[in-house]
């Protein structure tokens, strides 16, 4: 009998001992798994407060589209492709790909003809509708008159261009579509 005494306090000492691995464990894990959430929830915050202030930032533009437009006309005609692009939606994409085009006109020789064929802001037509309200978003056509059959270079989506022959019309050139940002600032969304 004293060996069945032994043997069972033995063995209620080793369940003893794996109780309590198991639960030192458990409450090991349970604080590592926790204090991984907090470390991401304090980069989330870190993170959401940089987006936050790089919005509120993003004042560069004007009261209306127009000043807007203008502003970034001035920009481009000063070789300052840098500030054109502020005028521009923060959209870090889109930026890098007219900043990319504008200073590549610019080292070509080419942003000051660029510029000249621009149509003045009194050229444009507004366009209204449901969509373009003109409260926080806004869109201007330049439309040109081809009263003959004309040869066009028209954008093939690829950067390169596809030589098209156009039949007497109108036919939108330029379009510019303006968005009001969380600052009040009208900015350029597409060009």
């Amino acid at each position: 009998m004293a060996i069945f005494k032994k043997i069972g306090k033995f063995a209620g000492i080793f369940i003893l001992a794996v109780l309590v691995w198991y639960l030192g464990a458990e409450v090991g894990f349970q604080v590592r798994y926790h204090l991984h959430l907090w470390e991401n929830d304090r980069a989330m915050e870190k993170f959401n407060k940089a987006i936050e202030e790089m919005f509120s930032e993003d004042i560069d533009g004007g009261e209306t589209p127009e000043q807007t437009f203008n502003l970034f006309v001035d920009a481009l005609k000063n070789n300052d492709v840098d500030l054109a692009v502020k005028y521009f939606v923060l959209d870090v994409e889109r930026r890098q790909k007219y900043y990319d085009e504008f200073n590549a006109l610019k080292q070509e020789g080419k942003l000051e003809a660029y510029v000249e064929g621009l149509p003045k802001w009194e050229e444009f037509e507004q366009v209204k509708d449901d969509y373009n309200n003109w409260e926080n978003r806004a869109m201007v056509e330049h439309a040109s008159y081809y009263s003959n059959f004309e040869i066009v270079n028209l954008p093939d989506g690829a950067g390169g261009y596809i030589e098209t022959e156009l039949p007497p019309g109108n036919y939108v050139d330029y379009s510019v579509i303006f968005i009001k940002n969380q600052n009040n600032i009208w900015k350029i969304e597409s060009f």
